[in-house]
């Protein structure tokens, strides 16, 4: 039985998954840059305001929000 708890649909992948999965992504990823793509990492947290800036209430309803302590109060 497992001692921690994550979100539903999250997991940890193990080293030969994890392997395999980023020999793929290298591949991808030269795929992409033979044909002129560049690569681009966005944040991985972002305030609310910036990211459902148009979008609507549909995705404030389906997105996982952290709160900032500091800047919440």
């Amino acid at each position: 039985m497992r001692n921690w708890l994550l979100p539903e649909n999250l997991e940890d992948i193990l080293p030969p998954q994890a392997q395999r999965i980023d020999a793929m992504r290298g591949r991808l990823l030269e795929l992409f840059r033979v044909h002129g793509y560049e690569l681009v990492i966005p944040p991985l947290l972002e305030y609310m305001e910036s990211l459902l800036t148009g979008t609507g209430h549909d995705l404030d309803l389906r997105t996982f929000k952290l709160v900032d302590q500091l800047r919440a109060g």
